[in-house]
């Protein structure tokens, strides 16, 4: 089975954490669900590079993302392949974001997290910030 090493960005400014929705996507299961912004870590990069990168990429935002900012592993089983990814907790200075591969986004307060249509394997994330009090 087809694994995927990926990283994702818990991206927080004035209290609120960034959530942006998928569009159609090749798993029909994933389209349009919501997810914490990041993607594939490539070969030779670390997950805090890799993130530096993805957010660079898909949202047009420079943030320098360093190990001791790491939050959580997840790895989730899906049909079609498995997941591992590290997610990073990010404060931003600027909230001002561009979506080059998302169709919606959201800045949400905490409490609201639970009322997305989440991804499942970015669950466990939103339980992690509900356990810690983020």
């Amino acid at each position: 089975m087809k694994e995927l090493k990926v990283v994702a960005g818990i991206l927080v400014w004035n209290n609120k954490i960034l959530c942006v929705q998928k569009g159609k996507v090749k798993y029909d299961y994933l389209s349009f669900k919501y997810e914490f912004p990041g993607g594939k870590i490539e070969a030779g990069e670390s997950p805090a590079v890799a993130l530096s990168r993805e957010l660079q990429e898909e949202l047009l935002l420079q943030v320098e993302v360093r190990e001791e900012q790491y939050f959580q592993r997840v790895e989730y089983q899906y049909p079609d392949f498995h997941l591992d990814m590290r997610a990073y907790l990010c404060e931003l200075q600027d909230p001002t974001i561009s979506l080059k591969e998302h169709i919606h986004s959201l800045w949400c307060e905490p409490e609201q997290l639970r009322e997305l249509d989440w991804a499942p394997a970015d669950w466990p994330i939103v339980e992690g910030l509900e356990r810690r009090g983020i």
